[in-house]
Order: structure tokens, then C-alpha cells, then sequence
């Protein structure tokens, strides 16, 4: 899980999580969230606390299925969509 792979980075970094909030600019309690995995940070600040912690975002995404999401969150896959979704040139078979 991406929040457990950047509070383990910040561990290893010997910061704490209001270290880790004045060096990004970000308030703790959302980094709390974020760590736990139980909020839906925007990419720019997963790219900003990525950059304090001198993080490489290969390693940070490694392994991370989308699919694995569940409910509203788990994409669909192009080939579940109906047809009807593509322009008739546009659709590869």
C-alpha cells in the first residue's frame, strides 16, 4: 500500500509526521490519513511528499495493482466497455 510505503520512507528518514507536514507544507492530520491508506490524497501531494523524502515514485508504485481497489474506486478495464463507448476507427481489436 502506497501509505505504508512512504510512512515506512519517512520512518527511515528518522522524521516524524509534523517533521514530514513543515517540510511538505501539509497539515498532519492528513498525513495520518494518508499513511493509514484510508483517504484519496491528489497525485500533487503524494509528488510533494514523495520529493522530501527523496523518494524514487518507481519503487513507490511497484506492485501497486489498481485492480485491487474495491467499490467506487477500482477502475473498469477497456475491454469491459460496451462498443457503443469507441468511435468505430478509433477501437483497436
Amino acid at each position: 500500500m502506497l501509505g505504508q510505503r512512504l510512512a515506512a520512507l519517512r520512518i527511515k528518514q528518522s522524521l516524524t509526521i509534523r517533521g514530514l507536514g513543515a517540510a511538505a507544507d501539509l497539515d498532519e492530520s492528513n498525513l495520518r490519513v494518508i499513511e493509514k491508506g484510508t483517504g484519496n490524497p491528489r497525485l500533487a501531494t503524494i509528488l510533494k511528499i514523495a520529493g522530501v523524502l527523496e523518494a524514487d515514485l518507481g519503487e513507490l508504485f511497484d506492485g501497486l495493482d489498481p485492480y485491487g481497489l474495491t467499490g467506487k474506486d477500482r477502475p473498469t478495464p477497456l475491454r469491459e466497455f460496451d462498443a457503443s463507448y469507441w468511435r468505430p476507427k478509433d477501437r483497436l481489436t
